[in-house]
């Protein structure tokens, strides 16, 4: 090969590794297909291999503004991986890391750890926000596949005159099919069962035991009933 040829090869390897170092993460994020699986972001800002996407939602859930970048060994083992932090301009937010993988007919949520606001889905219930620890959750097509770590769910401090600053916590795992988190407090009178299937439908079933006579009435108006020597109530939803 003539000296100009390697030239043009060497350029043209050049350019070809510019267009990918510089692809733009957007790209890669509709090519993923995450809308099909309940997925969306405002914005989408950056390369495939450091970007940000802004207001990251899961149905209506917002995970808030992320920093990304492409797993070049997720590619290799035949999957779209995006590493996701809170992102360094996101001021005020807790922390928040985890891998969204996408292959086929098939999503993933993995490593995941951090805390995610609830805002308003299990109203009337003034659970605040839910806490990840190893948090490994995967869904083929509209089924569980696996799910496994601990799940806590923050209250306020006050919820019907029980104190319950340590929230409900449990591990999640398949059912059926569906997500469920089985989840208790710190004296076990307290449960919830959340229970969601991969059309995004979701419900929970909250249990209060050992109240006094007194939060009968309150919690009645809020839709409770009474269920032996508890109060129960059922929330469903759609994320």
């Amino acid at each position: 090969m003539s000296r100009s040829g390697k030239r043009a090869v060497l350029i043209a390897l050049a350019l070809l590794l510019a267009l990918i170092v510089l692809l733009p993460l957007r790209i890669v994020f509709d090519m993923a297909g995450l809308g099909a699986s309940g997925v969306s972001a405002r914005a989408v800002e950056g390369t495939i291999w450091s970007g940000t996407v802004r207001d990251l939602r899961i149905g209506k859930l917002s995970l808030g503004d992320l920093d990304a970048g492409l797993s070049p060994a997720g590619l290799l083992g035949g999957e779209m991986v995006l590493g996701m932090t809170r992102a360094a301009d996101a001021a005020g937010q807790p922390p928040l890391a985890f891998k969204l993988a996408q292959s086929s007919d098939a999503i993933a949520m993995r490593e995941a750890v951090g805390e995610i606001a609830t805002a308003d889905l299990f109203a009337p219930l003034p659970l605040r926000s839910v806490s990840l620890d190893g948090v490994d959750i995967a869904f083929a097509g509209r089924n569980c596949a696996a799910a496994s770590g601990a799940v806590r769910v923050n209250i306020e401090q006050s919820l019907f005159g029980l104190t319950l600053q340590r929230g409900l916590s449990g591990n999640l795992r398949c059912d059926g099919g569906d997500l469920l988190v089985p989840l208790k407090g710190q004296s076990g009178l307290e449960q919830m069962d959340i229970r969601i299937k991969g059309n995004g439908r979701y419900s929970a079933d909250f249990r209060l035991g050992g109240l006094a006579a007194s939060a009968g009435p309150a919690l009645s108006a809020l839709g409770f009933r009474q269920q032996g020597d508890a109060m129960v109530i059922r929330i469903n939803g759609r994320f």
